[in-house]
C-alpha cells in the first residue's frame, strides 16, 4: 500500500485510536477481530474509541469473546457515516485520530486519520475497485489488511493494492482427551445466503448414519430464525443427528473436546471464480476445531486449504465426504492428520504481533 503521506498529522500526545465497524452487535469472527485489533492497540498506550453508540453492548461482546478492552469510549457521530456513503463527513470525523482502523463493506473510505488501516474480510470483487475516487481515497490508506490469501488475491486485482494478510486471531484450545462418537459442524444458522450449508451436512449424514451405528452428527451455532430451524429439524427426523442451538462458549468448548470428526460445507457446489464471496474466506471454528484435536473434513475451495492443505482432508461432492470420513476413523492413529497443520499462525498472539509491525 501506498503510505499516507499526504493525510498524515503530527501525533498527538495523547494517542488516540478509532474502531469503525458496523456490526459491533453480532458476535462472530468479524467482531472477534476488530475487538483484537482495539485491544492490542490499548496495550500500545492508545485510547480507544469505538464508532457506535451503545458502550454496553461493546463491553458485553469483548466479555463473551474473553478479550481484554479496559475503558470502552464512544464517538457515535461516526456510526451513521458508515452506511450514509459521505467520504468528506467520514474524513472530518476521523482527522482527531492517530490511527483508525476500518471494516470495509467493498467500498473504499477516505479517512483522515494519522494512519489509517482498512480491513477486508470478503472478497470483493466486481465492485468498480479501479474507478478514479478509489484511486484518491487509497492515497490516505496506511494499510489494507486481509484474513487469508484467498482474500487477498480478489481484493488485490479488484482494488490494485496490495494488501497485508494478517490471519484472523483463534483461542487455540488444549486437545481434547475423552473423545465421544460426534462428528461436530459449527455455523451460523442463516436461511437467506445458507452460508454454512447445515441441510447439506444432514444430507450427506443420511447416507452414513447407518454405516456408523453409536454416532451422531451435532450441528451447533446461533439461529435467529425458527421457520429454518424447523425446516432442518425436518430434513433431519430419524436421524441421530443433535442441534446445539445458541449455546455458550463453553458448552462449545466442551462440544469440540469431544468430538471426533469435524466437517465443514461452506463453499460447497459454489463456483470460487464467479462467486468467491460465497466460500469460506477463512474458517475460525476449522482451526479452534483442529486445536482441540478434531480431524476436520472441509470443502477444498476458498480459503479452506490454506488451512487444510492436506487434500484427504478435502471434499467437493458428498459422496467423497462419506467415503474420507469412513477413511480417517478406519485410521488407528488420527495424529499424522492433525501433525500436518501448523496453528501457530493463528494465534492471538501472533495477530498482536503481526499488527505491531503493521501499525508501529
Amino acid at each position: 500500500m501506498p503510505s499516507s503521506t499526504n493525510c498524515r498529522r503530527k501525533v498527538s500526545v495523547d494517542k488516540r485510536a478509532l474502531i469503525v465497524s458496523p456490526y459491533l452487535d453480532h458476535l462472530g469472527g468479524g467482531e472477534r477481530y476488530m475487538l483484537t485489533v482495539a485491544s492490542t492497540l490499548a496495550k500500545l498506550g492508545y485510547r480507544i474509541f469505538f464508532a457506535w453508540d451503545d458502550a454496553q453492548q461493546i463491553t458485553d461482546l469483548a466479555h463473551m469473546l474473553g478479550i481484554e478492552l479496559g475503558t470502552v469510549e464512544l464517538h457515535p457521530a461516526v456510526k451513521p457515516l458508515y452506511l450514509a456513503h459521505n467520504p468528506l463527513g467520514m474524513y472530518s470525523a476521523t482527522r482527531g485520530y492517530d490511527v483508525v482502523v476500518y471494516l470495509s463493506d467493498g467500498s473504499l473510505p477516505l479517512l483522515g486519520g494519522r494512519k489509517n488501516i482498512l480491513h477486508m474480510q470478503v472478497p470483493f470483487h466486481d465492485v468498480g475497485g479501479h474507478s478514479l475516487k478509489n484511486q484518491l481515497k487509497k492515497i490516505c490508506l496506511h494499510a489494507v489488511i486481509v484474513n487469508s490469501q484467498f482474500t487477498k488475491k480478489i481484493v488485490d486485482q479488484e482494488f490494485g493494492i496490495r494488501s497485508t494478510v494478517l490471519f484472523p486471531p483463534v483461542q487455540l484450545l488444549e486437545p481434547g482427551l475423552h473423545k465421544s462418537n460426534i462428528i461436530l459442524s459449527v455455523g451460523r444458522f442463516e436461511p437467506s445466503l445458507n452460508a454454512k450449508k447445515q441441510d447439506i451436512l444432514i444430507e450427506a449424514w443420511s447416507g452414513l448414519a447407518s454405516k456408523l451405528p453409536g454416532w451422531e452428527l451435532v450441528l451447533a451455532g446461533a439461529s435467529s430464525s425458527d421457520d429454518w430451524i424447523a425446516q432442518l429439524k425436518q430434513k433431519a427426523h430419524g436421524l441421530p443427528i443433535r442441534f446445539a442451538l445458541n449455546i455458550s462458549h463453553q458448552e462449545l468448548t466442551d462440544l469440540y473436546h469431544q468430538s471426533r470428526v469435524y466437517w465443514h460445507a461452506a463453499g460447497f457446489g459454489v463456483d470460487e471464480s464467479k462467486n468467491p464471496e460465497l466460500t469460506e474466506h477463512f474458517g475460525i471454528s476449522v482451526v479452534e476445531a483442529i486445536s482441540a484435536g478434531v480431524i476436520p473434513l472441509v470443502v477444498g475451495r476458498g480459503g479452506l486449504p490454506e488451512i487444510v492443505s492436506d487434500p484427504s482432508l478435502q471434499w467437493v461432492s458428498l459422496e467423497e465426504l462419506r467415503t474420507k470420513t469412513l477413511a480417517v476413523l478406519a485410521a488407528s492413529d488420527p495424529t499424522p492428520y492433525l501433525a500436518k497443520i501448523d496453528l501457530t499462525r493463528y494465534s492471538q498472539a501472533a495477530f498482536s504481533s503481526q499488527l505491531k509491525e503493521i501499525i508501529l
